[in-house]
């Protein structure tokens, strides 16, 4: 016999190899050209997001500030012209609960408007490591004034709700860098001076900085006259950072692989990406996207190293490249396995083939290469017909096979869809059986004398299966109307009077499918008959913020948890309060005085905006009338205690 010159166990290994090859280079080609090419077009879209992101979080800091100083604005406006009056009030207001952004501020007022004949008369405070301290230099006859300066001059014209802000510059009194916020003052129409609060940039800086780290990168800005209002502190080491502003060219000069994206810079109108060929900072390429703050016409950089961008790319095709490898190379055993008993089986059935025939000869098929299929088919030839009958029957049987498979889908298809019935029904139809034993007992019995035991417990029996019938298709009866959408109404936004315990029902009824998608439960205990002539609208969104307040952050890293509802009302029917509280992880008590505070979150970045509490604080002491508590300590739980009037005060009483 011809000794084959290769096998097909052979020619099966080899094909395995070479598809195994042209598998892992197609992923590879598709990743590098296909998939990563698209997320990095996405990662930079991202980018963009996330400036705006920065730009909204400077924009809230800033807009701190804002308000601030339009408060002292408006508040020296309205005081009578008394020194002591104004050394006692503005100090509080300007301290800001001790915010340490804040560097100073002060009053301004124009020549002879505090005070006929005076043409200095100016209140400013800076900070300290005592805390602020009045400083008089500005009213110094000697000195040169402050009706000249640049901040003073920019609130003449400037509208009396808007910042204008200065360029960077360093304080004489603290000597630190900062900006300055100016709002004029305007009594009957007519400038009479400004209010200035001065912001450290340190706290800007660490608010950028803090947003490069979270987005694995580092962050800048530069002022309207060039200046570095906040350097990336990964980028300039602590020896190296200047004791005083920068310029743009001293920071080019500082970070020359930096240049191009601060020139960039300097003539930005809106946003653009720049891309840094090799960072200094990241060892690598980079992105980085400038956008410019209209408000304080700063430009502000966010810089991403390019790995960031095609990490996902890479983990995908690794994965997909281990994964597929691995499935093709079990593929590839199991088939070596399979091909390698089915070809010694082959050559066993070809000896018995020729042993049967024994000579007959019938029409030849072409047997090509004597291999595997070469001895089978020679022996095809002498076996043909019996052959042929056996293909047809295994013909047949496959079509059985695939029928058989199509009805095993169908089963498995209609017994997933009445999986959830099953049980209600199944219930049921139980209850059904014992009723009609039940009867069957119970007629034989009377064929007899019965007695009063046997009819109770034949009315017991039916009652109780009857129960059973009526629970489990109510049960039914839900689960199939559980595909109907649920109609929420809309709280109303105006006073009117209301039921407590039907407002409560609303809300619950309005959070049911998020906590029908959560681990936790809700419990509510509010008496009947709690009438309040109130603002149903504000109630109810005060009601699902601290329900939701709780659920983003009372069970963190718990699968379980509890929040509980009640109210009360005082003795004199005055007011009622409302407890909500949750058996979760429990609020640290040095935060527990900061949780009201607009901003504060301890989810920054990962969907908390730090305004659920502080807008639910200003809806129960302003519209409501009442005020808010918070009560707890750590791994025990926290509970927020709402007291409101059952009639509320009009809106100009609340304001």
């Amino acid at each position: 016999m011809i000794r084959p010159a290769l096998m097909i166990r052979h020619q099966i290994n080899l094909g395995f190899a070479l598809v195994l090859i042209m598998a892992l280079l197609t992923i590879f080609a598709v990743i590098e050209w296909q998939i990563k090419p698209n997320l990095i077009e996405q990662q930079k879209k991202q980018i963009t997001i996330n400036q705006k992101g920065l730009r909204d979080l400077l924009d809230a800091k800033l807009g701190q500030i804002e308000l601030l100083t339009s408060t002292m604005a408006q508040t020296a406006a309205k005081l009578p012209k008394n020194e002591a009056l104004f050394k006692k009030t503005f100090p509080p207001i300007l301290d800001n609960h001790g915010d340490p952004t804040i560097a100073g501020g002060g009053i301004w007022p124009e020549p002879n408007a505090f005070e006929k004949g005076v043409t200095r008369r100016s209140f400013f405070w800076g900070r300290s490591e005592q805390g602020l301290e009045y400083v008089d230099d500005y009213n110094d006859p000697e000195g040169s004034g402050y009706h000249t300066k640049a901040w003073y001059k920019a609130g003449e014209g400037a509208p009396a709700d808007r910042c204008a802000w200065s360029e960077a510059y360093i304080d004489p009194f603290t000597r630190t860098p900062m900006v300055t916020c100016t709002i004029p003052i305007r009594e009957g129409g007519r400038f009479a001076g400004v209010a200035t609060v001065d912001m450290r940039l340190e706290g800007i800086s660490d608010i950028l900085t803090r947003y490069g780290e979270e987005n694995d990168g580092y962050a800048f800005a530069i002022d309207s006259s060039g200046h570095v209002v906040s350097s990336p502190k990964a980028a300039l080491p602590r020896g190296q950072r200047a004791p005083s502003l920068m310029t743009v060219d001293q920071m080019a000069r500082k970070l020359p692989w930096l240049r191009n994206t601060l020139e960039a810079a300097k003539d930005l109108e809106d946003a653009t990406l720049v891309e840094i060929k090799r960072d200094g900072v990241f060892g690598e390429a980079a992105y980085a996207d400038l956008i410019k703050h209209q408000q304080t016409g700063w430009v502000i950089g966010l810089a991403v190293p390019q790995s960031r961008m095609t990490a996902a790319a890479d983990s995908m095709g690794l994965f997909l490249m281990a994964a597929i490898g691995a499935l093709l190379l079990g593929v590839g055993v199991v088939a070596a396995v399979i091909a390698r008993n089915l070809l010694h089986k082959v050559q066993q059935t070809t000896h018995q083939i020729r042993e049967l025939v024994d000579g007959e000869t019938t029409e030849a098929l072409h047997v090509g290469t004597i291999n595997e299929v070469g001895e089978l088919r020679q022996a095809v030839n002498a076996y043909g017909d019996k052959l042929k009958s056996l293909l047809q029957h295994l013909e047949d049987v496959k079509d059985e096979l695939v029928q058989s498979e199509k009805l095993s889908s169908l089963g498995s298809l209609v017994s997933g869809i009445a999986h959830e019935l099953n049980t209600p029904i199944g219930n049921a139809k139980m209850a059904s059986t014992a009723i009609t034993d039940a009867n069957r007992s119970f007629s034989r019995k009377l064929e007899q004398n019965i007695t009063r035991r046997d009819l109770d417990e034949f009315m017991a029996d039916v009652d109780e299966g009857a129960q059973i019938i009526e629970r489990n298709m109510t049960r039914a009866s839900e689960l199939i109307g559980a595909f109907k959408q649920l109609a929420v109404d809309q709280a109303s936004s105006h006073r009117r009077e209301f039921d407590l315990e039907a407002l409560m029902n609303e809300v619950s009824l309005s959070l049911r499918p998020t906590l029908q998608r959560s681990p936790y439960q809700l419990e509510t205990n509010i008496p009947k008959a709690v009438t309040l002539d109130s603002f149903p609208g504000s109630l109810s969104q005060v009601l699902i913020n601290l329900i939701n307040n709780a659920l983003l952050h009372a069970f963190a890293g718990r699968n379980e948890g509890c929040i509980s509802i009640r109210a009360s009302t005082d003795t004199e029917g005055q007011s009622v309060t409302l407890q909500v509280a949750d058996d979760g992880n429990g609020i640290p008590v040095d935060r527990q005085k900061s949780i009201f505070d607009p901003f504060y979150t301890t989810r920054l970045g990962q969907g908390g905006s730090g305004l659920g509490l502080h807008i639910t604080f200003n809806l129960v002491t302003g519209i409501l009338g009442g005020h808010i508590e918070v009560q707890g300590a750590p791994d025990q739980g926290s509970c927020f205690i709402v007291t409101i009037p059952l009639i509320a005060p009009t809106l100009t009483e609340s304001s």
